[in-house]
């Protein structure tokens, strides 16, 4: 990848870039593209909290009903919000996807292009079954009401119709004239939803990848410096001459730009995150029940269950690609470790001791601030998960 426009067209980000071009979140597209195609997906995402809202007016008198609508409104407000959030903070990713476009220009050695590509496609591999993943979820829950169509006659039942939809939602009781633009107009809230989480999550991943490759390739270099030198080497060296001390420096300041845009991808994120792991505490916990509950009926265990299951795969890989950065934002200290740091000059330890010394506090992410996302703090969330599910569970 030569120039710019080579590396958008590449197959490392084809899915990303699909669905951020569908949510209107594509920051390169002219910004009247980016709203006919926002606009709608964002309002058919969020439009339907209003029925369903309603609905649960209907249901505050049965509980089984409540735990049945109130995951899919708790979803709808999750993938609103990531819809709205992506779009608020569209100079953030225009900056984040310029940074990636510079790392790819500014690699020098057959080496470093290796690192990054493999990190690259690793990340283009999560991407394709994250995204595979999501639409197969939204089709199993849509696959719920049409085989409840074909073989459930509820003509007569205003209060079975609603069973039929993907969603419990309130229309008032014409449910039953206007039954399948109802339907059609849940389809594409499915729809909706899985392209705003895949775009948004797909868009994270990459970047993810990315800063775990640069981390990569900044300790590739590192590891290198002080090679094929004897134990005669110079102490002092004239800075001019010192090339082991130009390498660092270079190092330094890739290392320094790699946590700059590490930090960005947090601020982007970080106020979703608190709203995605906040709720899919509370709506996990709730279709846990509704698993529970539904065992012996295979017809209504389908749509909590893919729920349920979406719910905590996508949890898990925002703290797994959370944990890669942690991991791999420590990569440079031990690249010095491991690299003939004592052929080096003076003033190149320096360089090298203030790399070490930034590596102490690695790269998190974050959700609002207030917890960091990891492999053991997703543990955290499955514990309260479970105590949500337990007190739930008592009221039931």
């Amino acid at each position: 990848m030569t120039e710019r426009k080579d590396i958008w067209q590449s197959r490392y980000y084809a899915i990303p870039r699909l669905y951020m071009t569908l949510a209107g979140l594509w920051p390169y597209h002219p910004i009247r593209d980016r709203y006919l195609h926002f606009v709608p997906t964002f309002t058919i995402c969020s439009i339907i909290l209003i029925p369903m809202l309603l609905y649960v007016q209907i249901a505050m008198t049965d509980l089984d009903d409540l735990f049945e609508c109130m995951p899919t409104i708790l979803i709808t407000i999750i993938f609103s919000f990531k819809l709205a959030s992506l779009m608020a903070n569209s100079e953030k990713i225009k900056a984040c996807l310029k940074t990636i476009e510079d790392d790819w220009l500014s690699l020098n050695t057959d080496s470093e292009k290796a690192i990054l590509q493999r990190h690259a496609t690793y990340g283009q591999y999560l991407t394709i079954f994250y995204a595979v993943f999501m639409v197969t979820t939204g089709l199993l829950y849509m696959l719920k009401s049409i085989v409840l169509i074909m073989i459930e006659d509820t003509s007569n039942s205003t209060r079975l119709a609603v069973t039929k939809l993907p969603f419990r939602v309130e229309y008032g009781y014409k449910i039953d004239q206007y039954f399948y633009p109802i339907l059609i107009h849940c389809y594409l809230t499915v729809y909706s939803h899985v392209t705003a989480t895949v775009a948004a999550d797909t868009l994270y991943f990459a970047l993810i990848q990315h800063a775990c490759g640069m981390f990569s390739v900044v300790g590739h270099m590192l590891e290198h410096i002080g090679e094929n030198i004897n134990a005669n080497f110079d102490l002092k060296p004239d800075k001019k001459n010192d090339k082991n001390y130009h390498k660092a420096f270079n190092c330094l300041r890739k290392h320094l730009h790699v946590i700059e845009f590490a930090e960005l991808i947090e601020s982007t994120f970080t106020h979703i995150f608190l709203v995605s792991v906040s709720l899919n505490m509370i709506g996990g916990s709730i279709c846990g029940i509704q698993v529970l509950m539904n065992l012996n009926d295979a017809k209504d265990i389908i749509a909590p269950l893919a729920i349920y299951v979406a719910q905590l795969t996508h949890l898990f890989f925002q703290f797994w690609q959370a944990q890669f950065l942690l991991d791999y934002s420590v990569a440079p200290y031990e690249s010095i470790c491991r690299g003939n740091w004592y052929y080096t000059s003076e003033r190149c330890r320096k360089l090298l001791l203030l790399i070490m010394s930034r590596t102490i506090l690695p790269c998190r992410i974050t959700a609002g601030k207030v917890a960091t996302l990891s492999i053991e703090s997703f543990g955290v969330v499955l514990k309260t998960s479970m105590s949500y599910f337990t007190m739930l569970r008592s009221f039931h």
